[in-house]
């Protein structure tokens, strides 16, 4: 059976992916660390669309999940891989707690390294497609976040060093990478908690987008022929080519 897996789809952004693609037609793997939402969204998902929903409960930040969930996914036909399970934290470097930077590095590019090696390794040469969460602070730097936006900042560069590679070698594989702004979602809760900052009035009301509308952009993105989906401070999607520098090696 062909499924999207999707990663920290319990909430937010990651729920909102999940009922997107979902109403395209694409059978689901839902994975998170509640299965009680996980098991919800099943349910109300299967009896909207006609798409079958598999339950996967994570924890991606602990040790060797990532492999664990990947091996679970043997007998499907993963058609496309959402790596967007994360995490922020609202603290200038020298208030950072420890625990949470090494979890969020964890989570945020360890896993997701694991995750996209794995699937690329695996379907480089099908018609698949990657596409990673990152964030605008993947493309710029917040004082009251620089190791989340150096999580993001791998994040987008790993993406697009993908897409690259896979174009230069003409692999059928695609790989993109979705770089929103602020978005109402749990983030700017969960990025206050064991921060030295309160996250709540950092950014206007103005600055956000739904969670659904980010799963229309990441939707649009992912029918695209482009690699970056980047939202503007106009709130608006710019589909980009690749944005890093990148060279190749001759041989």
């Amino acid at each position: 059976m062909k499924i999207v897996l999707i990663t920290g789809a319990s909430s937010g952004i990651g729920k909102a992916l999940s009922y997107q693609f979902a109403s395209n037609g694409h059978n689901l793997v839902i994975s998170a660390r509640r299965q009680s939402e996980l098991d919800k969204m099943k349910q109300d998902i299967e009896s909207r669309y006609s798409v079958q929903v598999i339950v996967k409960p994570f924890d991606l930040a602990a040790e060797n999940a990532a492999d664990r969930l990947y091996d679970e996914l043997e007998a499907f036909d993963i058609e496309a891989m959402i790596n967007n399970a994360g995490f922020g934290d609202f603290a200038k470097p020298w208030e950072t707690d420890l625990v949470k930077a090494q979890t969020m590095v964890d989570l945020n590019v360890k896993a997701l390294t694991t995750l996209s090696l794995r699937y690329a390794r695996d379907y480089s040469d099908t018609n698949a497609t990657l596409l990673n969460v990152a964030s605008i602070g993947g493309y710029t730097q917040f004082d009251v976040a620089v190791t989340y936006c150096a999580t993001k900042f791998y994040v987008a560069s790993f993406t697009e060093g993908i897409a690259q590679s896979l174009q230069d070698q003409g692999k059928q594989m695609r790989a993109k990478v979705l770089a929103p702004g602020p978005t109402e979602s749990e983030f700017i809760a969960h990025s206050s908690e064991q921060g030295a900052i309160d996250g709540e009035g950092l950014f206007p009301d103005s600055a956000f987008i739904t969670a659904d509308q980010l799963a229309q952009y990441a939707s649009q993105l992912f029918e695209s022929d482009k690699v970056v989906g980047l939202v503007n401070a106009e709130n608006q999607l710019e589909l980009k080519d690749p944005i890093f520098p990148y060279r190749q090696v001759p041989h």
